[in-house]
């Protein structure tokens, strides 16, 4: 079966603290390593379609890099189960996360939809040949404002900044009339921001207090105009979310840009994406697997691997949930009803879903997640210190510094494979690195400060998955 061996495996931790530049070096060694006669063309075929539409345009440098990701098998952690563990870095996209590819399609579908206008770049001479657009500021027609004669809205307290500041800071960094904007906890909005300004779109990304500052940092040094809101339930209009919808309509209405709300967890490019492309890579690089394990962020990837792999294995293969403290899911699958008792509380102080995890975990059914809810077996709840215990576990055994919803994943591929026969095959997902998560899943005191255990401070601790497996 082809995959990345431990070599490859050790100069990407290498690159790790090394700068974006070089991870993307080592993110094209690191395949070079790999087995690639059998290399998917979806990237190529990606590209292609790219450039059907009446006004053709090339793909930058930051797109061509996305996708067929390396397929991982974790040999030790395999040796130890008898049962062979892979891990799809999707954390080797050229921003960091799986996020790109979700980003990627949601922006191309809005543009074909004219939601957004075409990238800035895409402009292309009758013979064919393609240039920039010698645009550097927005159309003549939003320059009618008098900026001195606004009546802003009142400030957001974490910022500073009213709404139409924010939306009329994002319209002057746009060279299309364009502006991105969505609600995220912070990865999908970092794809997006750098997806946004290689197109010439604006972007404004609004996200819930209970991130780590990192992201929101990686935000700023993007040129995204960062919103930053207190956490709430779906249900309140001050969930980033809801905000970030309003947002997109006032500039829209008031303001007169092309402003789409991406709505990642609704949008169906989000699925799409990953049914098309993410699956197709798993499914050629492990045609063998047995069981596919992860979390639920927005659910399209979960849905379209999912569905994809109950096809093509005639519904063999088991698709498992894993779910964080708070989140309903879990109940959902299991239950068949979406609620966790958490959400009984009337005031959220911690997290909404009350976990250290990041990214993951819902209090209701989005419409990515539904699409593939049916091809879902089984779920597993994962606690927080699990998933901490199984970070320094990781890091320690295989090398790789990966952040909470990554080790969430592993803790529960662990606990599907050894539930299946020896020799057998499960496939998660590391999301991406511990570098976007210093300040709270990698934080000793911030750790200690949820009730948790450093396992740093311990002489030999080990995840508890693993107990009856490590000597």
């Amino acid at each position: 079966m082809p995959h990345v061996g431990a070599g490859s495996i050790a100069v990407m931790i290498l690159a790790t603290a090394g700068s974006t530049g070089f991870i993307v070096w080592v993110y094209l060694s690191s395949r070079s390593r790999s087995d690639t006669s059998d290399k998917p063309k979806r990237r190529s075929q990606r590209l292609e379609r790219s450039n059907e539409k009446s006004c053709t345009f090339s793909c930058c440098c930051y797109e061509k890099l996305i996708g067929s990701t390396p397929l991982v098998r974790l040999d030790n952690l395999s040796k130890l189960l008898k049962r062979s563990i892979y891990v799809k870095m999707e954390s080797m996209n050229p921003g960091g996360t799986g996020k790109d590819r979700a980003a990627w399609s949601m922006i191309r579908a809005a543009e074909e939809a004219q939601q957004l206008p075409y990238p800035i770049y895409a402009s292309q001479n009758q013979n064919g040949t393609t240039k920039i657009a010698d645009v550097d500021h927005a159309p003549e027609y939003l320059s009618g404002h008098n900026d001195g004669a606004i009546k802003l809205e009142s400030s957001n307290e974490n910022t500073g900044k009213s709404y139409d500041e924010i939306i009329l800071a994002a319209g002057k960094l746009s060279k299309t009339g364009g502006i991105v904007v969505e609600g995220t906890s912070g990865s999908t909005g970092i794809s997006l921001a750098i997806l946004s300004a290689s197109r010439g779109h604006g972007c404004i990304v609004v996200l819930p207090d209970d991130q780590a500052i990192e992201k929101r940092l990686i935000l700023q040094s993007l040129g995204a105009q960062v919103q930053v809101v207190p956490t709430a339930s779906i249900s309140n209009p001050h969930h980033y979310v809801n905000i970030a919808r309003r947002i997109a309509e006032r500039a829209r209405m008031r303001w007169g840009y092309h402003a789409v709300f991406i709505d990642q967890f609704e949008n169906t490019a989000n699925f799409q994406i990953h049914y098309e492309e993410t699956g197709p890579e798993i499914y050629q690089a492990c045609p063998h697997i047995d069981a596919f394990v992860m979390s639920s962020g927005t659910g399209g990837t979960i849905a379209g691997v999912g569905k994809f792999l109950k096809e093509q294995t005639n519904g063999k293969v088991q698709i498992v949930l894993v779910d964080p403290p708070g989140s309903s899911l879990y109940n959902r699958i299991e239950h068949g009803v979406a609620y966790a008792t958490q959400q009984a509380e009337l005031g959220l102080r911690r997290h909404r879903y009350d976990t250290l995890a990041e990214g993951i975990g819902l209090d209701r059914i989005t419409h990515n997640f539904a699409i593939g809810e049916s091809f879902v077996d089984n779920a597993i709840r994962v606690e927080d210190q699990h998933a901490v215990d199984m970070a320094h576990w990781l890091l320690t055994v295989e090398g790789l510094f990966v952040g909470s919803s990554s080790c969430m994943n592993l803790v529960g591929a662990v606990e599907t494979a050894v539930n299946l026969p020896q020799e057998s095959n499960v496939v998660t997902v590391i999301c991406d690195s511990g570098q976007r998560h210093l300040t709270r899943f990698w934080n000793r005191d911030f750790c200690l400060s949820r009730g948790l255990i450093w396992p740093g401070d311990c002489d030999r601790r080990i995840p508890g998955c693993l107990i009856d497996y490590v000597k």
